[in-house]
């Protein structure tokens, strides 16, 4: 058993011993299918190819009257928006990230750093391309912008409402044609210059048009590199940004902090869930029955609880403490790691206790503990260790049990929390399954490989065109815009920073689906719910009989929970009866409990 130094617990007069250990969970992984899909996520481009064939296709519909189609375009969950999403509510918030479970945050945040640096790079390039060609030649790049505006002055509602004014009326007419009458006037004497500029835009325009194509070009070409250095073949991917060491440090800091096993939690609807684990939150199995002598040996399904007993009714070999009951439930999770068959066994099952605390309190947590480095020691650990030495009413923070089995390489992870209480000689036993569901498409990018990968390349001058027609079809509607001469139109509202409320976020539930929708992932996730959660249930009855304790309504409400999560008899699982879970031995050479001092 690995332990781990800390500072020691105080005695308490009247308290029983304090407990100085923990279990503690299992590394975060550091390279699967999640980290490398997020990962490549950040540097997705808009297919510029799918959007012409989608705007001919509206050119189509408009003809056959029917409803015009979508333009396709990068969500919130994909590409620099992305990036930036988990630089400012991750990276830099000054709040600790919330608990990463089947995922490492450090790949996904080092590449989102790369991918704020490629587009303030791909500003620059650009900002000085138009500095260099308006100072080599000023006259072209005025000229170009004089025939903009001429442009959104001639297609705007300006102009529109002078023509309109003018052919209102002989006055108005006469008025209008003395107007340019003067304008011709002033400009007959300038036409030498102003042939020379429209001439000189004319070869600065190509030129332009070259050179924002070509950096377009370079900046897809590097999002493929960064895309194929994420590729399932390569084992070793990037955990720190290149020259950032302002950066580095951050993450490097939050590779200890998303190791912490204190978890948020919060009310959503009429459903409460920990934020980190999933948004797809079960109903919790709650039980709760008086603890009552058994009356005899035999089997207690017909044996009804006594309401009048109390606990100076038990003898001291019948009394036990929420810790020892978790400690067993602990002690048969982790059996679930090995097997008598191969194919019975949960290999992916972690077994940790985590402090649940409001997510109001979750900005006022420490960041660090002091020490830096990975040997940083988890500052809530002592308090998660005391909160168990007294009754838990009054407690907002409180240990929780968790079983987690990470499937589909990260895909899917299901975490079962499970607490104990006693108290009024009642033991009130309550599980909270989550589920993380599988990422977004969008935020789940695949490197091309062979032929794809081929295309890909050779498409990609291309896209870079179409980058080049966007940004300027962008930058002459906002022109247009901000000067009046185009009429701006109503489109949807621009995402606004919002200001850090110091609440809890997960990176993985924004990037994933809120539940599952395969039907043999759904089907998974079923089953490995039913699996600990009865385990769960049996060992805590086994545990009652053990003391001599009535078990036979603590297996009925048990029964009647885990009932509610079996939808088909090819969900059902075999975890033994209510009275004594099935016993599995331990995998050779298989991990064993881990725990680590509080301090």
């Amino acid at each position: 058993m690995a332990t781990g130094t800390g500072k020691p617990i105080a005695y308490v007069p009247g308290q029983r011993a304090a407990r100085t250990e923990y279990a503690k969970r299992d590394d975060v992984p550091s390279n699967n299918s999640v980290i490398r899909g997020m990962a490549s996520s950040v540097h997705a481009r808009v297919n510029r190819i799918g959007q012409a064939q989608d705007w001919l296709g509206r050119w189509q519909d408009r003809i056959q009257g029917r409803p015009a189609r979508p333009i396709r375009a990068l969500d919130e969950f994909t590409g620099e928006t992305l990036a930036q999403w988990a630089l400012t509510n991750v990276l830099y918030a000054r709040k600790r990230p919330a608990p990463s479970f089947g995922f490492g945050l450090a790949p996904v945040l080092t590449h989102s750093v790369a991918a704020r640096r490629q587009r303030r790079l791909r500003g620059t390039l650009l900002l000085a391309t138009l500095v260099y060609l308006g100072g080599s030649h000023p006259s072209g790049m005025a000229a170009i912008l004089a025939a903009v505006l001429l442009c959104q002055f001639f297609a705007g509602r300006v102009c529109r409402t002078i023509l309109r004014w003018g052919s209102n009326g002989l006055v108005p007419a006469l008025l209008l044609a003395a107007a340019l009458f003067a304008l011709w006037s002033f400009a007959k004497p300038h036409l030498p210059i102003l042939r020379e500029a429209v001439l000189e835009g004319l070869l600065v325009a190509p030129r332009l048009l070259i050179a924002v194509t070509a950096l377009h070009l370079l900046d897809r070409w590097a999002c493929h590199a960064y895309v194929q250095s994420l590729r399932p073949g390569r084992h070793h991917i990037a955990r720190r940004p290149f020259l950032a060491p302002f950066a580095a440090k951050r993450i490097a800091a939050h590779e200890v902090t998303e190791q912490w096993q204190s978890i948020a939690y919060r009310k959503e609807g009429r459903v409460d869930r920990f934020v980190g684990a999933g948004l797809d939150s079960w109903p919790k199995g709650a039980t709760r029955i008086q603890l009552t002598s058994a009356r005899t040996s035999e089997d207690e399904e017909d044996d009804l609880p006594l309401a009048t007993a109390d606990m100076s009714d038990l003898d001291a070999s019948q009394k036990f403490d929420a810790d020892e009951l978790l400690d067993k439930v602990r002690d048969e999770l982790e059996e679930l790691r090995g097997a008598l068959v191969e194919t019975h066994a949960l290999p992916n099952c972690d077994v940790a206790e985590f402090l649940g605390i409001p997510e109001g309190r979750w900005k006022s947590l420490n960041q660090s503990s002091g020490g830096g480095g990975a040997t940083s020691g988890w500052p809530e650990a002592t308090e998660m260790c005391t909160e168990a030495r007294g009754a838990p009413t009054g407690h907002f923070s409180r240990r929780y049990l968790a079983a987690q089995v990470v499937a589909w390489d990260g895909q899917i992870v299901v975490t079962v929390f499970a607490h104990a209480a006693l108290e009024g000689n009642t033991l009130h036993f309550v599980t909270r399954p989550h589920v993380l569901a599988p990422l977004l498409p969008s935020a789940n990018v695949t490197p091309a490989r062979g032929w794809d990968l081929a295309r890909r390349l050779a498409e990609t001058p291309l896209h870079a065109c179409g980058d080049t027609f966007a940004l300027a079809s962008r930058v002459y509607t906002t022109i247009g815009r901000g000067l009046g001469l185009l009429t701006a139109v109503t489109t949807a509202a621009a995402a606004v920073r919002e200001k850090d409320d110091g609440r809890p976020v997960s990176l993985r539930e924004h990037c994933g689906r809120e539940t599952t929708e395969d039907m043999h992932q759904t089907e998974d996730v079923q089953r490995y719910v039913s699996i600990v959660q009865s385990r769960m249930f049996s060992t805590v009855s086994a545990f009652l009989a053990d003391h001599g304790l009535a078990t036979g309504e603590f297996t009925r409400q048990a029964i009647a929970i885990t009932q509610n999560y079996i939808t088909g008899d090819n969900n059902q699982v075999n975890t033994g009866n209510m009275g004594g879970g099935m016993q599995q031995g331990p995998l050779p050479g298989g991990p064993a409990n881990r725990t680590e001092k509080a301090g």
